[in-house]
């Protein structure tokens, strides 16, 4: 019979309780981040074609922040889908086979998308240090800012795949 060793049981005390209420706590905080970025993206982008289209007034910085908000939601929107198990998956093969098996290839896939999420931010926190001194053309802030959401949003996927790894059942 084959049996998880004891770090992948899903545990029932106080760390789980702890791990619960901050993976929660976190989720909730992508959740608005996201609904923010979406939201000040959509209301910029209506600014844009009012001024450009109806005033003949058009914004220089709307374009550059509008996409800026797009790519960190993206990484929010990537990280609550995380969270929720909602990424897209193709599982025909996998329901097909015996329930021990599909566990260890659903853990082998966790894992492997851990390791990927990790070597993702780190390379974005050395992206993140290479640009720091750079300025964006328009919104003339650090291009550290936009470039942040790579390693962040991977970091909070990263946290999400490894607690389903360690605290989810399978």
């Amino acid at each position: 019979m084959f049996v998880l060793p004891s770090a992948f049981r899903v545990d029932v005390g106080p760390r789980r309780i702890l791990m619960v209420k901050f993976d929660n706590i976190l989720g909730r905080v992508c959740e608005v981040v996201l609904v923010l970025f979406l939201t000040a993206m959509a209301i910029v982008v209506f600014m844009q074609v009012i001024f450009r289209y109806l005033l003949s007034l058009p914004l220089f910085w709307t374009e550059e922040f509008a996409r800026y908000c797009l790519v960190w939601a993206s990484l929010m929107g990537a990280a609550v889908a995380v969270k929720r198990g909602q990424h897209i998956a193709v599982t025909w093969f996998v329901e097909r086979l015996p329930y021990r098996i599909g566990r260890v290839l659903g853990l082998t896939a966790r894992i492997s998308v851990a390791v990927i999420l990790a070597v993702v931010m780190w390379g974005g926190i050395k992206l993140v240090a290479v640009t720091s001194a750079q300025i964006s053309p328009a919104l003339r802030i650090p291009m550290a800012v936009p470039y942040m959401a790579l390693p962040i949003g991977s970091g909070i996927m990263l946290y999400h795949v490894i607690t389903s790894i360690f605290h989810r059942p399978t």
